[in-house]
Parts: C-alpha cells; structure tokens; sequence
C-alpha cells in the first residue's frame, strides 16, 4: 500500500481563521508524496489537491503579510517551510495522510518570512476534490 505526506514547502494557503474554537486551515494547493516507501525520501509521484486542516481547542499565532499575497496577485500564501507536532514527535515540513488524532498539535508554517503558528488539541485532515497527476518523485543522490 502506498503511503502519501503533504510536503508544506510547495503548499499554498488561502485562509487562516477560527470558527467555534477550531482553526480552520484552507489550503488551495497541497503537494503529496505518494511512495511505496518513505514519502519525500523514497522514489515515487508527485500530486496536487486541495485541502482543509482542521485543529481543535485551537489558538492561532502570527498572521501572513497581505502583501506579499497582493505582490503575487493571488489569493493564496505559498509557503516555505513549516512542521506538524503531534504530541512529542515533530515532522519537518509534512503533514501524514490520512490525519485524525486527539493529541497536542502544533502547526507551523512559514511564508514571506511571516510565521503562523496553530496549538490544539486535536487535528482532522481533510482531501478535497480528485487529486492531480503533477511528476514522478526521484530523490537526490
């Protein structure tokens, strides 16, 4: 069976909000690896998708600059970097598919130099639409 991550790096967002105590975190475009083995590390395909992340007893820190968002004419933030806790564990730069857990979250994720921060305490992903064919993944040597 084959594993999927979104990489963060490559990822664009459109909003960041909260709504009756969850951040609801909408992203226009994520990037999944798709790999028998390791997504990111192992060979395997690239695909897009649009995405929500959902992260309970939420709060948000930090906001991205309007714009950088403005300079690009575009609605989303693409983002440089980030990670995922969940509880003591940390995932540079991807977000595991599928994603439903009651546990302390922390996402971070970066974008024009500006930092948005989102603590919970509990995460659900969810994958919108069919997800688009981009490349074949081979990692460098």
């Amino acid at each position: 069976m084959q594993k999927r991550a979104i990489e963060i790096h490559d990822s664009a967002v459109d909003s960041v909000a909260i709504q009756d105590g969850t951040a609801v975190i909408h992203f226009s475009s994520v990037y999944i690896h798709q790999s028998d083995g390791t997504p990111a590390v192992d060979a395997g395909t690239g695909w897009t998708q649009e995405a929500v992340l959902h992260i309970g007893d939420a709060v948000i820190e930090g906001v991205f600059s309007e714009e950088a968002r403005e300079e690009r004419g575009d609605e989303a933030h693409y983002l440089y970097s980030g990670s995922l806790r969940i509880g003591d564990k940390v995932s540079a730069n991807l977000i595991p598919i599928p994603l439903e857990i009651t546990a302390d979250i922390e996402l971070r994720i970066e974008s024009h130099g500006y930092t948005v921060r989102v603590t919970g305490a509990n995460a659900h992903l969810e994958l919108i639409g069919e997800a688009v064919y981009v490349e074949e993944f081979t990692p460098n040597n």
